[in-house]
């Protein structure tokens, strides 16, 4: 750790306001690399990352207490992630909802909701139908599906497809707007 973080960390802890605000610009850019590589690893934004390390820099400032034992970089990441940065990591992991899994069942409801086909037809035959439906969408399509069905991330699932965040997230819109068009005309069919 050099010697202006480290000053940083003592000005931050000290009980005089005034010295406090002067140690806290020197800590944000002492700091700021180090604490957005580690957020853009997990959020993969830039707008986001910045969003939540004001938010972190605000709650360091109200209470700075956890840094005051802190002895190196790595003991200063581990701290402020788990005393302050994690519990904005979770809101917005809620917020993009990728704390969401997304199991067969769940797929159905996601693709048959209005059409009554949830009371009408028995599990077996909405699976069934489901899977004939996945079986007419084009490769990239079913695939990025049964990714995010799987439960991974925008994210993961771009890089799986060696694309962007944004075409998966169109990919998945438009995907599951098939689903609903081709469930749609099975109940039609079915009637």
């Amino acid at each position: 750790m050099n010697r202006r973080l480290r000053n940083a960390l003592k000005g931050l802890n000290a009980p005089d306001v005034d010295r406090r605000r002067r140690a806290m610009e020197p800590f944000v850019r002492e700091t700021f690399g180090i604490f957005i590589r580690y957020l853009y690893r997990y959020l993969g934004n830039e707008v986001e990352c910045e969003d939540v390390l004001e938010d972190v820099y605000a709650d360091i400032w109200e209470n700075p207490a956890r840094l005051r034992d802190v002895e190196n970089e790595r003991q200063l990441l581990r701290t402020v992630y788990l005393y302050y940065m994690r519990k904005r990591l979770r809101e917005v992991y809620r917020r993009m909802n990728r704390h969401l899994y997304l199991a067969q069942k769940d797929l159905s409801n996601l693709a048959a909701p209005e059409l009554g086909l949830l009371d009408t037809m028995s599990q077996n035959e909405l699976k069934e139908a489901l899977n004939k439906a996945l079986g007419r969408l084009k490769a990239r399509e079913r695939r990025a599906i049964e990714l995010w069905r799987d439960g991974m991330s925008v994210r993961a699932i771009a890089n799986e497809l060696k694309t962007t965040v944004g075409a998966v997230k169109m990919l998945k819109f438009r995907t599951i707007l098939k689903l609903k068009e081709m469930m749609s005309e099975y109940s039609e069919r079915s009637l």
